[in-house]
């Protein structure tokens, strides 16, 4: 690979945001109940590594409209394993709206906002809206799905990536143990050129895709394990994999 530390960085940190923006793509809580998680990442490519971990939480404010804080986390290191270091800090944080039109139909936006480390942050603020549907096929079994665009309004040095659309769907099954597995992809395209640092257009036409699949396991009605790999293939032929665990608490 050719990809400098930073920019490996910057794709999973891009790319991530693809995936995992939205809570998820399933109902919100409900009225006046919330949830909180704590998820911790690792994700390596070739002789790229790093760490780091996301605390988020959620609340149904009125019957049907969610509000979420997300990505607020820190980057421990990224770097590779001749035992260079740098790329640690603070990361960017979005802020969510999500509506339930019916338990199974939600409108989202998600803000990302660049308040992370100069080493972490991608220096960009952008929007994600989309549209997101659950098909239940039966009581144990269904499917997510999701439709989203990304705009990209502001980045540092002139720069500034194009607008994305992604669709991304899960599959999960639920036994009656209490764990459930899960499998599932999204996929990226760009639609608009972005700006490098010199102005120059590029990235119409480029995609990513991201698959992911694990399983989680309810201790109780409040307290949900996570753990799933997560396999990215970026732009321009980068291409890295990841392991999260996530706990996830109720209330």
């Amino acid at each position: 690979m050719n990809f400098n530390v930073k920019k490996i960085a910057f794709a999973i940190a891009l790319a991530t945001a693809s995936s995992f923006a939205a809570w998820d793509y399933y109902n919100i809580p409900e009225e006046h109940h919330g949830e909180a998680r704590v998820r911790a990442h690792y994700w390596y490519n070739g002789d790229f590594h790093s760490t780091d971990f996301d605390v988020d939480a959620r609340f149904t404010v009125v019957k049907g409209l969610e509000i979420s804080l997300q990505n607020l986390g820190y980057q421990f290191f990224a770097n590779d394993h001749d035992g260079a270091s740098g790329n640690k800090g603070f990361k960017d944080i979005t802020v969510g709206l999500k509506y339930a039109f019916d338990p199974n139909l939600y409108v989202f936006i998600d803000a990302n906002i660049p308040t992370g480390a100069d080493e972490v942050t991608n220096n960009e603020f952008s929007l994600k809206t989309g549209v997101q549907w659950h098909l239940p096929i039966t009581e144990q079994f269904g499917i997510g799905n999701e439709f989203a665009l990304t705009f990209p309004f502001k980045h540092d040095g002139g720069q500034h990536g194009g607008i994305t659309a992604d669709y991304g769907f899960e599959f999960y099954y639920a036994f009656k143990s209490g764990f459930t597995s899960f499998t599932g992809w999204v996929f990226t395209s760009q639609l608009t050129d972005g700006r490098d640092a010199d102005k120059k257009k590029s990235g119409t036409g480029s995609s990513n895709v991201s698959f992911w699949a694990g399983s989680s396991y309810a201790v109780n009605k409040h307290v949900t394990l996570t753990l799933f790999t997560d396999i990215e293939y970026a732009a321009h032929g980068a291409y890295y994999s990841g392991y999260i665990f996530q706990t996830t608490f109720a209330f």
